[in-house]
């Protein structure tokens, strides 16, 4: 009975230090494990970043003796990958969209856009992915660019006195009959409200036909520069007539230097004009019996060609002396406000 219970003992401990050495290998491996894929797990804690990027689309094909139309003018391409190579990608712009038409018939036809300058670590996606394309064989011809704009937008009292564009033709090129199409090569002025002063514009041109619906050609120059000279309507020389503030009972003769002015504006409000009405206030008046007046501003006119006038201001009679037939002169009219 004695052997027996020895014998129970020593499996016991002979159990406990396996049970004690495999839990130390178990752990010991988990370690090992983590420490070799320590910089896999610092890798997973990079930031991945996404972009989409606006990339020109190249043509491949003959363009000395055909054209391709309906094909977009950029593509966009969504990068996904680290940080630091979406910024690299965003900033250097080496990624390149193209398509290849060699050796396609005139006609329409489907093709697919390819990627080049893409980093292989990152994962890129273009759309659209197919375009479609007609190829036709190449016209051209010349055609003068008309400037357009909204007259509404031009301040009142303003009128554009010259619009030139700089070139003032262009080359189109197409299929021919689209090229036949063309009426008019227009080139749009964006305005602001109330505008009045000269502005020179870069201004995409667009090509229509007679019916004023877009016809798709190619421009040997996408945009012109138009500038468009802004000045007053119309401009006439004015008289000026005192109108005698704050004169109380006195007479007092007034005369302006100079004894008119050029005003700039709207044409029919000049038109209905023959002087302008100037207020003298006879309490401004210098020890020298001058008053520095600025000219009043009217609807309609813009500017003059002076800001100020002197109004040189001689008092006639008294006030109670003065008899009431001496109250007629025009020029010594007194009136109080």
């Amino acid at each position: 009975m004695k052997k027996i219970g020895q014998s129970k003992i020593v499996n016991l401990v002979i159990s406990l230090v396996i049970a004690i050495l495999l839990s130390a290998y178990v752990l010991s491996t988990k370690t090992a494990s983590l420490t070799s894929n320590g910089s896999d797990n610092f890798s997973t804690l990079i930031p991945e970043k996404k972009a989409t990027l606006k990339v020109p689309l190249n043509l491949q094909f003959d363009s000395d003796n055909y054209v391709a139309v309906g094909a977009p003018t950029t593509v966009s391409v969504d990068i996904e990958g680290s940080g630091a190579l979406i910024s690299a990608a965003q900033s250097r712009n080496d990624i390149q969209a193209s398509a290849d038409l060699r050796g396609l018939k005139p006609g329409q036809h489907t093709v697919t856009v390819a990627l080049r300058g893409v980093n292989a670590s990152l994962t890129s996606t273009v759309t659209p992915q197919k375009i479609t394309v007609t190829i036709a064989k190449k016209t051209t011809t010349t055609m003068p660019v008309r400037v357009t704009y909204d007259q509404s937008k031009i301040a009142r009292g303003y009128t554009v006195s010259e619009l030139v564009s700089d070139p003032k033709r262009v080359i189109i090129s197409g299929p021919k009959t689209n090229v036949e199409a063309v009426d008019t090569v227009a080139a749009q002025v964006v305005l602001q409200q109330g505008i009045k002063d000269t502005i020179t514009q870069a201004v995409r041109l667009v090509a229509y036909d007679k019916s004023g619906n877009v016809v798709e050609v190619n421009f040997d120059q996408r945009t012109v520069n138009v500038t468009m000279t802004i000045t007053p309507a119309d401009s006439k020389k004015l008289t000026l007539t005192p109108e005698i503030k704050n004169a109380g009972n006195n007479q007092y003769q007034v005369s302006f230097e100079p004894k008119s002015v050029t005003a700039y504006g709207a044409s029919d409000i000049l038109n209905a004009m023959s002087d302008i009405s100037v207020p003298v206030d006879i309490n401004q008046r210098q020890s020298n019996g001058n008053v520095n007046v600025t000219l009043p501003t009217i609807t309609g006119i813009v500017r003059y060609d002076v800001k100020n006038v002197t109004a040189q201001v001689t008092q006639t009679t008294d006030g109670g002396a003065q008899s009431s037939s001496s109250s007629g002169a025009s020029s010594a009219s007194s009136s109080s406000h």
